[in-house]
């Protein structure tokens, strides 16, 4: 009798020729190939008067910004769990319950007008300002809203053949990633000495609360939904009557069925209300 397994099996494993592989193999992703899209909303507000004219080389600071980022990072991601012991007799398991999200770290070319420095600085002096003269002995500061100074930034992975107009040709997919609500949380020291000259770095760290990616699946391809179960009886698809429902309830009946704007049975029970979803009965949401 053979063996019920999930293994592969012999004839399953790759042993062909090295050409049926070549073209896999062959198409690496180069790490030289993206672009970082500074898409602020609120400039106005922590920046005020941006520079414009020599200084950006009739540039759009932002433009600016993009050209001066060397380096930048495909963000990760990962889960808080919680474990459960217990559930299953002598079996530990593991569940989510937090999805953390790591800082986005990015390293500009410092320019000689100092565009850069100046942007980074006024953004995070506006959301730290002082409120007094700075030489004073009793200043003090205070924090100004989120909402004023948090941004958007994106970022572009492309390939050397991902904008070849060549029709015949095969092109290479995008990635891109939109970081929601950032704001600069760490201004590294840039280090000067004599000696030999280098391009002067400026390295930030961003928070930001989430990214989503442009094949990122959304929430409502799939909900929490109770297991849709055949009823026992015809009684239990019937309404609760006023015979059996608690005095002054609703007797609206709430179902298990999936509904195209909320899979819950929570979004189809109305408030104050009672009913029965495969053989449950649910209290009042």
């Amino acid at each position: 009798m053979a063996e019920n397994t999930l293994f592969p099996r012999r004839e399953q494993l790759d042993r062909g020729n090295v050409l049926n592989v070549r073209d896999s193999i062959a198409r690496p992703s180069l790490d030289t190939f993206y672009q970082v899209n500074f898409s602020f909303g609120n400039w106005q507000t922590w920046l005020g008067r941006p520079p414009t004219g020599n200084r950006t080389q009739a540039k759009d600071f932002m433009e600016k910004m993009s050209i001066l980022c060397t380096q930048a990072e495909l963000p990760g991601t990962q889960f808080v769990t919680s474990t459960a012991i217990g559930h299953h007799q002598g079996i530990q398991e593991e569940f989510p319950n937090l999805r953390n999200f790591p800082p986005l770290n990015l390293v500009f070319y410092c320019d000689a007008d100092q565009v850069i420095l100046e942007i980074l600085e006024k953004w995070m002096s506006y959301i730290n300002p002082v409120f007094t003269n700075h030489r004073q002995k009793n200043a003090y500061a205070r924090f100004n809203y989120p909402e004023d100074y948090k941004e958007i930034i994106h970022i572009t992975k492309f390939e050397r053949d991902s904008f070849t107009e060549d029709s015949s040709t095969y092109k290479s997919h995008m990635t891109q990633y939109e970081f929601v609500n950032v704001w600069p949380s760490n201004l590294t020291s840039m280090r000067v000495a004599y000696g030999d000259s280098n391009v002067l770095r400026c390295s930030v760290q961003f928070a930001y609360d989430r990214f989503f990616t442009s094949f990122t699946k959304k929430g409502d391809y799939k909900f929490a939904v109770l297991p849709q179960a055949e009823p026992q009886s015809k009684e239990l698809l019937a309404p609760l009557t006023n015979k059996n429902a608690p005095s002054g309830s609703d007797t609206t009946f709430a179902t298990g069925i999936a509904d195209i704007k909320d899979n819950t049975v929570r979004g189809r029970a109305k408030k104050n209300s009672i009913g029965i979803s495969d053989g449950l009965l649910l209290k009042g949401v």
